[in-house]
C-alpha cells in the first residue's frame, strides 16, 4: 500500500487531466470532488463536459490499475433557492455507462449541504448526534467528578457545535437549535 506522499505522487496525473476539462476539483486521501459553475442556462453543456471528464477519468484509473467506484459516486446540483432552471432541471449524469441521480443533499468532510444550499440538515444531524452525546454522558455523571464531566461535554458535544460553524455564519434562524444544545450542555 502506497503511503499519502506517494498517493498523492501516483495520483497527481488525475488533477492534471481534470484541469484539461477546464473543471475544478479537490482531493481529499483517496476521493476527488469536482465543481463546475454556470449559470442554469449552461447546465446542460456543463453536466455534458463532466460526463466527457468522467470518461476520461475512468480510462486514466482502468490503466494505473485504479477502480472508479460508481456505488459511492454521488451528483449534487447545487442551486440558489432565487435561480430556476431554463430547461427542466436535470435527474441524471452518466458516470462511465451508470446513471447516478442527483442526490438532494450531500456529506463533504462531515457538513451536510442541500442542493438549495440551506443548513438545515447539517444542524439537524448536528443537534441530534450533541444531543445523543448528552445523553451518554448524563447516564456516568453521577460518576464523574465536575471537571471530568466538563472534559466530556467539551470533547464531545462542543467540539461538534465548534466543527464546521463558520460555514454558518448569515444564517441566524437555525442557531437557536444550536443555542439549545449548547444551554444543555452548560447545564
Amino acid at each position: 500500500m502506497l503511503g499519502p506522499i506517494l498517493f498523492i505522487l501516483y495520483t497527481k496525473p488525475l488533477s492534471d487531466l481534470i484541469q484539461c476539462h477546464s473543471i475544478e476539483s479537490q482531493s481529499f486521501a483517496d476521493d476527488t470532488q469536482l465543481q463546475v459553475s454556470v449559470p442554469p442556462s449552461n447546465i446542460q453543456s456543463a453536466i455534458s463536459s463532466l460526463e466527457t471528464c468522467l470518461s476520461d477519468i475512468q480510462t486514466w484509473m482502468l490503466e494505473n490499475k485504479l477502480k472508479l467506484n460508481n456505488d459511492k459516486t454521488e451528483a449534487l446540483l447545487l442551486r440558489s433557492s432565487s435561480k430556476s432552471f431554463s430547461v427542466g432541471k436535470p435527474t441524471t449524469i452518466s458516470v462511465c455507462g451508470c446513471e447516478i441521480s442527483f442526490s438532494s443533499s450531500a456529506r463533504n468532510l462531515g457538513f451536510y449541504i442541500r442542493d438549495d444550499m440551506s443548513v438545515e440538515l447539517h444542524i439537524k444531524n448536528v443537534c441530534r448526534s450533541a444531543y445523543s452525546e448528552l445523553r451518554r454522558i448524563s447516564t456516568i455523571r453521577h460518576l464523574l467528578s465536575v471537571d471530568s464531566t466538563k472534559t466530556l461535554v467539551s470533547a464531545f458535544v462542543l467540539s461538534r457545535l465548534d466543527y464546521c460553524n463558520s460555514l454558518l455564519s448569515g444564517c441566524p434562524k437555525h442557531l437557536e437549535k444550536l443555542q439549545k444544545v449548547q444551554n444543555s450542555a452548560a447545564r
